[in-house]
C-alpha cells in the first residue's frame, strides 16, 4: 500500500490573509489586523508579506 503524499502546510500565509481596494488605495487584512492604505497592490503584498513573516516569527526587527 502506497503512502499519501500530503503537500506541507505554509506557515507563512494563511487562507484568511486576504486584500482588498477602495477609493483611498490597497488595504491587507489578516486574522489579527487591518493596514493600509497602500498605493499599489505591490506595496499592499509586500507589506502583508513582511507583516505576517515578523508575527510568524520568521525574521527578526533589526529598528
Amino acid at each position: 500500500m502506497k503512502a499519501k503524499f500530503r503537500k506541507p502546510v505554509n506557515p507563512l500565509f494563511k487562507p484568511q490573509d486576504r486584500y482588498y481596494v477602495n477609493e483611498r488605495g490597497w488595504w491587507f487584512y489578516t486574522v489579527d489586523m487591518i493596514s493600509g492604505p497602500y498605493a499599489t497592490k505591490a506595496e499592499c503584498v509586500d507589506a502583508c508579506r513582511s507583516y505576517i513573516q515578523k508575527r510568524d516569527g520568521v525574521f527578526a526587527e533589526t529598528c
